[in-house]
């Protein structure tokens, strides 16, 4: 489970395979909450439909994926800068907030006021997550697993007098 891809194709089609091809997400899969799921596999078809229809005309590739996914992973404080491919550096939640613009813009674009329920309410649902992440992440301790975790780690440390290793979040005896 150490070499997993974050995201690759599988030859066993559910469905026709003529006609029909399955993209496996990988990242998430231990995902309990289902805003969470919610989210990974919306904005995924959101993007994926970006990406079909030749939508998004600058590139937002990030350099190395797998070093800065490890990076924003023990980065509660959501401050680590993303290398892009082109040279441009954001945060996590800068990069989240370009695709979620050229999402809404997508559905504009393509749909107007004919978007359907479930498109409209993933866009909604991932702006107001952004919103709270930027405004404070405990506000999603209820939607977003890695939110939940953190308060429950917090909760520990706190109740029993450690603080944390600032390079790993490795709960540490300050004594």
């Amino acid at each position: 489970t150490l070499k997993r891809p974050l995201v690759n194709t599988r030859d066993e089609p559910h469905a026709d395979a003529d006609r029909y091809r399955r993209l496996h997400v990988i990242i998430g899969d231990a995902n309990l909450a289902e805003i969470s799921t919610y989210l990974k596999v919306g904005t995924a078809s959101l993007v994926l439909s970006m990406i079909e229809e030749n939508f998004l005309a600058d590139d937002l590739a990030i350099a190395q994926p797998v070093r800065e996914l490890h990076d924003i992973s023990h980065d509660p404080a959501l401050r680590h800068l993303i290398h892009l491919a082109d040279g441009r550096t954001m945060t996590a939640l800068q990069l989240q907030g370009e695709y979620l613009d050229r999402a809404r813009k997508f559905v504009d674009d393509r749909y107007g006021d004919d978007a359907d329920e479930q498109t409209v309410d993933v866009l909604a649902r991932w702006e107001s997550v952004l919103h709270r992440l930027g405004t404070d992440p405990m506000l999603l301790a209820h939607e977003l697993d890695w939110v939940a975790k953190l308060r429950r780690l917090e909760g520990y440390r706190a109740s029993n007098g450690l603080a944390w290793d600032g390079a790993t979040l490795t709960l540490v005896d300050p004594q």
